[in-house]
């Protein structure tokens, strides 16, 4: 059985991700040319709320994110990407599925170089709340999108 299992593997080789680079560079390109229509099709649904306070001018005014290689995750991929405007610093970009299509997910992205700073006075809150009719309905679609494991 172990045997099976690679030839399998050294048959298919690595996945492909062009597609997850192709998402990226699209979104990218949309972002650069201020396309925000663009932007909301390319990004998860919890990401796509962060395009109102998008600086669509410095981002413009940059050199393009250069994209150096994608590898896949548990759920999905991760995006490596140089930044020339930034001295030519090495980032990562999250990309899922989402409803059946590849998008990227800005919250998670950010989550990858995110550094948490608690004041010395600061405190966990817990202030439950309960589900909305459209906080079941974002689940239950969320569920419907997300293939079977």
């Amino acid at each position: 059985m172990a045997c099976g299992v690679l030839v399998l593997v050294a048959c298919h080789g690595e996945p492909d991700t062009t597609p997850a680079r192709t998402a990226f560079e699209s979104f990218q390109n949309a972002l650069r040319t201020r396309n925000e229509e663009a932007c909301r099709r390319l990004l998860t649904q919890e990401s796509a709320a962060a395009l109102s306070e998008m600086p669509w001018e410095r981002i413009a005014s940059q050199p393009a994110l250069e994209v150096l290689s994608a590898r896949v995750q548990d759920y999905g991929f991760r995006v490596q990407v140089k930044d020339p405007g930034d001295g030519g610093k090495v980032g990562e970009y999250v990309v899922v599925r989402e409803y059946g299509k590849l998008v990227v997910d800005l919250v998670a992205s950010a989550a990858l170089t995110a550094e948490i700073r608690e004041a010395a006075a600061s405190k966990d809150v817990l202030d439950p709340r309960p589900l909305t009719p459209a906080d079941i309905d974002r689940i239950r679609q969320h569920e419907l999108a997300t293939p079977p494991r």
